[in-house]
C-alpha cells in the first residue's frame, strides 16, 4: 500500500510517456549484424566492409569514457557523396539507456556539401550504447553504434 501512496499523477505520466516512446524505438534495435525487419542495415563484417557499407555506414567519434554526461562531445560523419540525386537525408543520434532516447536528428541536403555533425549530447550515468542512423535517399537507413561509459550522468531520471 505504501508504494501506491507515493505514485503520483506526474509519475504515471512520466512512465507512460517513456513507455510510449521506448517501445516503438526498441523495435529498431537489430538483434544481429544483419538488416533487422527492413528498418536499417548494419555492417555484416566490420573487417571487410563492402563498397556500399563503406559509403553509407556512419562513423562515430565519441570517447569510450565520458567524465561528465551533461556535455558529451560527439562527431558523426558519413563518407557519402552529396549529389543532387544521391545524398544523405538525415543523421539521428540515439541512446536507449537514457530517459530521453533521441539525442538529435539532423536533416541534410546536397547543399551541405558533406554529411558531418559535431555536437554535444547528454548521457545518463553508467554503461550505454550510442546509435547513429544515417538515411540515404536511395539506399535507406544505415546504423553504427559505439559503447560508452559515463562516470557522472547528465540526464535526470525518475
Amino acid at each position: 500500500m505504501k508504494n501506491i501512496e507515493n505514485f503520483t499523477r506526474r509519475k504515471f505520466l512520466n512512465y507512460t510517456m517513456v513507455g510510449g516512446v521506448a517501445i516503438p524505438l526498441f523495435s529498431i534495435i537489430p538483434n544481429s549484424n544483419e538488416a533487422y525487419g527492413g528498418v536499417f542495415q548494419t555492417a555484416k563484417d566490420l573487417e571487410n566492409l563492402t563498397e556500399l557499407e563503406k559509403m553509407h555506414l556512419p562513423k562515430i567519434s565519441l570517447p569510450p569514457v565520458v567524465e561528465d554526461g551533461s556535455q558529451a562531445s560527439i562527431v558523426c560523419s558519413v563518407d557519402h557523396p552529396m549529389d543532387e540525386d544521391h545524398y544523405i537525408k538525415s543523421i539521428q543520434i540515439m541512446n536507449f539507456a537514457d530517459p530521453i532516447v533521441i539525442k538529435g536528428k539532423f536533416y541534410l541536403t546536397p547543399h551541405n556539401g558533406e554529411a558531418y555533425i559535431s555536437t554535444q549530447i547528454r548521457l545518463s550515468g553508467g554503461e550505454g550504447t550510442v546509435w547513429v542512423v544515417s538515411e540515404c535517399n536511395k539506399h535507406g537507413k544505415w546504423a553504427s553504434s559505439k559503447n560508452v561509459s559515463v562516470a557522472a550522468g547528465g540526464c535526470w531520471s525518475a
